[in-house]
């Protein structure tokens, strides 16, 4: 059994979007055995660059953009995968530029056999604001997974404490700022998503 996180912060590790996913990797391997493995992925440690459009992943041949860039790395770094989560920042409601390179060239893995399908798949979002356009990276991240054929879950915690998702901010109710740290509903939904893949992974894929 193999869960990885990607983080998809341009930051590095003092990341609060990287401190989520490292919580929702640890409850992911709490839910593992010993032999079973979590990986942490920091999509800005990747040269990935631009889809150009060009069609070539269209036509089952090998993107030329991978012949100068890490693509090939993060692509034998998720095939045969049994849990991915997704940890991204929200920037202008959205995506962070690095990682959407990162969603764009990977449809070469979905044109070419649907490479990441029936992989368990977790979201996990952070912005300054308390209402920055979490939802809205969440709804990007969870429709690039079911673009790819993935298998999106949900927190499924308390049906009135919990979100669906690990999300958090740097803005208090009252307008005041705090760290990632203490912003203790962020890390119990972001637990409850790592928690959550390492199970359904493990009941799809079972004695792996």
């Amino acid at each position: 059994m193999r869960i990885v996180g990607i983080c998809g912060s341009p930051k590095s590790d003092k990341s609060s979007t990287r401190y989520l996913l490292e919580q929702a990797l640890e409850a992911a391997a709490e839910s593992l055995s010993d032999k079973d493995e979590t990986v942490l992925l920091n999509i800005r440690d990747y040269n990935i660059l631009h889809c150009t459009g060009c069609d070539s992943c269209v036509r089952r041949k090998p993107c030329p953009q991978s012949v100068n860039d890490d693509m090939p790395k993060l692509e034998k770094e998720l095939i045969n995968t049994d849990g991915i989560i997704i940890a991204a920042p929200s920037y202008f409601t959205s995506v962070p530029g690095i990682l959407k390179d990162f969603i764009d060239r990977s449809r070469h893995m979905k044109m070419n056999g649907s490479k990441l399908r029936d992989t368990i798949f977790g979201a996990i979002t952070h912005a300054g604001l308390k209402y920055g356009g979490q939802e809205h990276v969440i709804d990007v991240l969870n429709r690039y997974a079911l673009g790819q054929g993935m298998i999106v879950v949900g927190s499924a915690g308390s049906p009135v404490k919990d979100g669906n998702f690990g999300s958090g901010s740097l803005q208090t109710d009252d307008g005041n700022w705090r760290m990632v740290k203490d912003d203790e509903l962020a890390i119990r939904g972001s637990r409850l998503i790592g928690k959550r893949v390492a199970e359904v992974a493990s009941r799809i894929s079972p004695g792996e």
